[in-house]
């Protein structure tokens, strides 16, 4: 295998997926996730196509899919996020790579003046001290909607089960009010 390009001054150059085009914008809300997986193994339609979309077929995206027509959002108004938005990403999450992740993140959300951003599992809830958002967005912390996420998710250091979490997750789609 290839050793990754490098960027000017050494950097790794960033491999990042492409927003599957039935989320064209304009965007009315956001969802922030852990990451993209890798391009190689995610499980799902993105490792065939490179990109990141609620009708990629997995659980994950069925459950977004679902909060999204329940709240009258259109897949075209809906911007798919990671908190670590690149597939080469290491395997530690510390605060740096969340860091990072957020100066890309806050570019795009501020280019598309989104207004609702939902940080969705403990990745996603982390990277939201570095995004630095301007007081008129509007973030919510909401489980992630993987099997795991919904299991493990807590409201004040109690976990309420998936069957709850997924009711928090899908109401917490709800549009804000403009």
């Amino acid at each position: 295998m290839a050793a990754p390009a490098q960027a000017a001054g050494g950097r790794k150059m960033r491999r990042y997926p492409k927003i599957a085009p039935y989320h064209c914008g304009p965007y009315r809300v956001a969802g922030i996730l852990q990451d993209p997986g890798t391009i190689y193994g995610a499980g799902c339609n993105a490792v065939r196509t490179g990109e990141i979309g609620v009708l990629n077929g997995d659980p994950t995206a069925n459950l977004l899919k679902i909060a999204l027509e329940a709240n009258g959002i259109p897949l075209a108004e809906y911007l798919p996020m990671n908190a670590v938005p690149w597939y080469d990403a290491p395997a530690s999450r510390g605060a740096a790579i969340l860091r990072e992740g957020a100066r890309f993140n806050r570019d795009l959300l501020l280019a598309h003046e989104v207004k609702l951003v939902l940080l969705m599992g403990t990745q996603a809830h982390r990277c939201e001290r570095y995004l630095e958002l301007p007081s008129d967005v509007v973030t919510r912390r909401l489980p992630h909607p993987g099997r795991l996420g919904l299991i493990n998710f807590r409201v004040d250091g109690v976990r309420i089960g998936a069957e709850r979490s997924r009711e928090v997750l899908i109401s917490g789609f709800r549009p804000v009010e403009t």
